[in-house]
């Protein structure tokens, strides 16, 4: 658990567009023996929701919520040296954000989750169109495909992801997640066969393990 005080700290300095602070922050508590999912979830995933709050009421810029984000991208390759420290299992994953969603950091929060546990991973990254998407799963089937949104105006692109993921591969593993998702809005998603909604790395863990040997 990562005490309250270090996430407003953490939070003070990433709205405050300090890089050099916010890298220090995190090296501590990576030092001090925090977990990935606590850093995921405790820290950037809970710092940029609270950012991205603060940007809809109109109390932050754009800019420095755009800027919030891009550090939090460094972060994320700070830790990465962790993720691989787990040795493969076999199984391969792409994972993509929806067309027109340029949110990417919790898709890349998701590939690096199941980079962490064993997985070989394609990360997509920001606006993957849906055809790119299914051509691409098509010529390197993989055993799970994940697909993120963010924004609510980004549901239609992310259905169309989804369907012709399923179209591409009948058989494939399909899960979504996002903030998009939440307030009832996975129903359309979830009546495509296969499809699984994950909404927390504690969910992402339990079904990586259903798979493990």
């Amino acid at each position: 658990m990562i005490a309250p005080r270090a996430v407003e700290e953490y939070l003070a300095h990433l709205i405050g567009g300090d890089r050099r602070a916010c890298r220090d922050d995190v090296q501590r508590l990576l030092d001090g023996g925090a977990t990935l999912r606590e850093l995921y979830e405790q820290l950037f995933q809970a710092c940029l929701y609270r950012v991205g709050d603060r940007w809809h009421s109109g109390e932050l810029s754009v800019a420095v919520e755009h800027l919030a984000t891009l550090i939090t991208e460094d972060m994320l390759r700070l830790v990465f040296p962790r993720v691989l420290e787990r040795e493969p299992n076999g199984r391969r994953a792409i994972v993509s954000c929806a067309a027109e969603e340029y949110h990417q950091v919790g898709g890349r929060i998701v590939a690096d989750t199941l980079e962490a546990a064993g997985w070989a991973v394609h990360f997509l990254g920001a606006n993957t169109p849906a055809d790119a998407l299914a051509s691409m799963l098509a010529a390197q089937p993989p055993d799970l495909v994940a697909i993120s949104v963010t924004i609510v105006d980004n549901l239609p692109a992310a259905l169309r992801a989804v369907r012709q993921a399923r179209a591409a591969l009948p058989k494939l593993r399909i899960i979504v997640g996002g903030q998009a998702l939440s307030d009832g809005r996975a129903a359309d998603f979830l009546a495509v066969p296969g499809v699984q909604r994950v909404s927390s790395l504690a969910e992402l863990d339990a079904l990586v393990a259903r798979w493990e040997p």
